[in-house]
């Protein structure tokens, strides 16, 4: 599973490198290319110029004009013993700045070998300059033309290298969506194949489900017809303690009954039994019910004036049955909170605790079948609850705020929905 999700990763990997690589091998041609291209184009200026300096002495002006119409940062002519004779930039019969010249291009010049050729570095600008041999008009001494080509004549590199780094960027932003969807991918993946276990899953445990509350069932009708028979057979024998044992026993059989009753409904789903239902008189003889239940606890109903519903009554009060007793287990005593109103053509029951609290984490697991936070519980009672609400055609959801305790609201249609539902 973890190499499944690394390999998209590794992919993206060896696609950025193998972009970048590409990126830079294509940016060296390119400044190759574009630097003989310069090359070519500072030699044929330097060539043509020293030609018209043979015929007419070298002056500012004239030297200023070649620079203009080549787009050069300067151009200047030494002397063998390195003064300027003229300079397009400067003033004239000064020694020639060493830091600024190549020696050994100008010999070689002076020797009758022109050269174009990137020299030095002004920050991230390269400068190009070019070392071109003629003799004086006017008295036929040997001397150099030399032409400085920076920032305007090398624009063409500029645009190379800002191509690189668009390059570079585009790879990088590739290489991150195709990482993107690599780990949605990932996680898509394992949500699919987390989705199947659990399927699988669940219908084995139905199959179980059914099974068991089969087997259950006709124990328990044995074990309470022959408490009900007890009862009335020994009223008078029975000590007040032995009623209580009997009432205890009663009261587990109907708690396993319940339960045989949720296998069923895990199992299968049975089909609803609708018809017209007080909603305000459901919530309010299940808060009696659940205030018998736990005698620490009452149940406050505010409610607005609420429509009848179109639903199954009796499966609607066991999803409030679960909600309240769930509250009144987390709380064990003080009040409970259950508020119902209207908002356009649906009606929200909130059911709200003081008790600890659900942590934000697990605020969706609850409704798992099978997960629960509490001891002794089976963790049906909420996957069932929610369900049962959704064959309403409704929705029951955990309310994650800053509030103390625990909250759960129920929505449902005031118009019945169960034809798209599955219900009966």
């Amino acid at each position: 599973m973890l190499t499944r999700a690394l390999a998209p990763l590794a992919a993206a990997g060896i696609g950025l490198a193998g972009a970048l690589a590409a990126t830079l091998s294509l940016h060296h041609a390119a400044v190759a290319a574009v630097d003989h291209v310069l090359e070519e184009k500072l030699a044929g200026a330097g060539a043509a110029t020293a030609a018209l300096l043979a015929d007419v002495p070298p002056t500012a002006e004239r030297l200023r004009d070649v620079m203009r119409a080549n787009s050069l940062d300067g151009v200047y002519v030494v002397a063998r013993d390195l003064r300027v004779i003229a300079d397009a930039s400067g003033p004239a019969g000064r020694r020639a700045d060493l830091l600024r010249l190549d020696l050994g291009r100008v010999r070689k010049a002076l020797a009758g070998q022109a050269s174009a050729a990137p020299t030095y570095q002004l920050g991230e600008l390269t400068v190009m300059t070019g070392y071109f041999p003629f003799r004086l008009a006017d008295g036929g001494a040997a001397a150099v033309l030399i032409l400085e080509a920076g920032q305007i004549f090398l624009s063409s590199r500029t645009v190379v290298n800002r191509g690189r780094t668009l390059g570079v960027l585009l790879s990088l932003l590739s290489a991150l969506g195709l990482a993107v969807a690599a780990v949605r991918w990932s996680r898509s993946e394992r949500e699919r194949q987390e989705t199947a276990v659990r399927a699988a899953r669940g219908t084995a445990l139905s199959r179980v489900a059914a099974m068991a509350a089969h087997e259950i069932r006709n124990p328990l009708g044995v074990i309470r017809g022959t408490i009900d028979l007890m009862r009335e057979r020994s009223k008078a024998a029975l000590s007040e303690r032995d009623r209580h044992a009997l009432e205890d026993i009663a009261g587990e059989v109907e708690r396993l009954r319940r339960l045989t009753e949720d296998l069923v409904d895990l199992s299968a789903d049975r089909p609803l039994m609708t018809g017209t239902t007080c909603l305000a008189d459901l919530l309010a003889e299940t808060a009696r019910a659940t205030e018998a239940m736990f005698p620490g606890i009452s149940v406050r109903c505010d409610v607005d004036a609420l429509p009848s519903l179109d639903v199954d009554a009796v499966r609607l009060r066991q999803v409030f049955a679960n909600l309240l007793s769930n509250a009144a287990q987390a709380q064990r005593e003080g009040e409970i909170v259950v508020r119902a109103i209207v908002t356009g053509d649906v009606v929200s029951v909130r059911v709200q605790d003081k008790g600890p609290g659900i942590p934000r984490e697990i605020g969706e697991r609850v409704f798992d079948l099978y997960f629960t936070a509490k001891s002794g519980g089976t963790g049906l009672g909420l996957a069932i609850a929610r369900r049962l609400i959704e064959r309403h055609g409704g929705t029951l959801m955990h309310v994650a705020d800053e509030a103390p305790g625990t909250m759960f609201e129920v929505r449902l249609p005031l118009m019945s929905n169960r034809a798209t539902s599955g219900g009966g």
